[in-house]
């Protein structure tokens, strides 16, 4: 469910709402790189780890940007989340949920 709701508020709103107010008037493919990277820093804040917060939302959003799809970035970040959780447990790293 987070990847769904994260992916909506980001970049499906966010990243186009930067560039114009009425959002849903602007493809994805016609994003600036001023709002990829402005949703991906405050994206980044959003999270612990800073700078991984940062690279995942510039690949989130690029995938989103590139392919006009929101599927892509949730699928992508549905991805990173599970393998970060296999890790978790795996190592015992609590500290990283």
């Amino acid at each position: 469910v987070v990847p769904v709701m994260e992916e909506l508020f980001w970049r499906s709103f966010l990243m186009r709402w930067t560039d114009r107010r009425d959002f849903l008037s602007l493809p994805p493919q016609h994003s600036s790189a001023f709002a990829v990277l402005a949703t991906s820093a405050v994206f980044a804040l959003a999270h612990d780890l800073w700078l991984a917060g940062f690279v995942a939302g510039v690949v989130f959003a690029l995938l989103y940007r590139t392919s006009g799809n929101l599927w892509y970035p949730i699928l992508a970040h549905a991805t990173a989340n599970l393998a970060l959780g296999l890790w978790v447990i795996e190592q015992r790293a609590g500290s990283f949920w």
